[in-house]
């Protein structure tokens, strides 16, 4: 028999989901604060600017769920290279995507949002792939 799932343990998945789609804008603007020469690298080194986004919106996701699992705050398997390579990967598609369609890229791209909503499911990767072959 399944063990139900209680809305608290509902809404505290939400609230980590929540966080982590925050913490992926949540590094990148740190990292902008922090080294402001990086204002017009969208136009000058899209390559570049595409390698620092993927790094900042995987660290966010990734270190919001990694704490959320550590904690215990979420019920799932520990599973962090996975849970990683998930993140990275997730982000890393829509990214590659948003260089080849839309080039030149250009802020408000619809690619972004998809690239932070994928990193933070690819963090939970790991479960539906188990689910699925269980």
């Amino acid at each position: 028999m399944k063990p139900r799932i209680t809305l608290a343990q509902t809404f505290v998945w939400l609230v980590v989901l929540f966080f982590q789609f925050i913490m992926t804008q949540g590094v990148l603007l740190l990292l902008s604060l922090l080294f402001p020469v990086t204002d017009n690298i969208l136009e000058t080194q899209p390559l570049l600017f595409l390698f620092i986004v993927w790094l900042c919106w995987t660290a966010g996701a990734f270190l919001v769920g990694w704490l959320a699992v550590a904690k215990g705050w979420l019920n799932i398997p520990k599973q962090y290279l996975q849970r990683l390579m998930g993140t990275l990967i997730g982000a890393l598609i829509p990214l590659l995507a948003a260089l080849i369609f839309y080039h030149p890229l250009e802020p408000g791209n619809p690619m972004y949002f998809i690239a932070m909503a994928t990193a933070v499911l690819g963090f939970y990767l790991p479960d539906l792939v188990r689910r699925k072959s269980a």
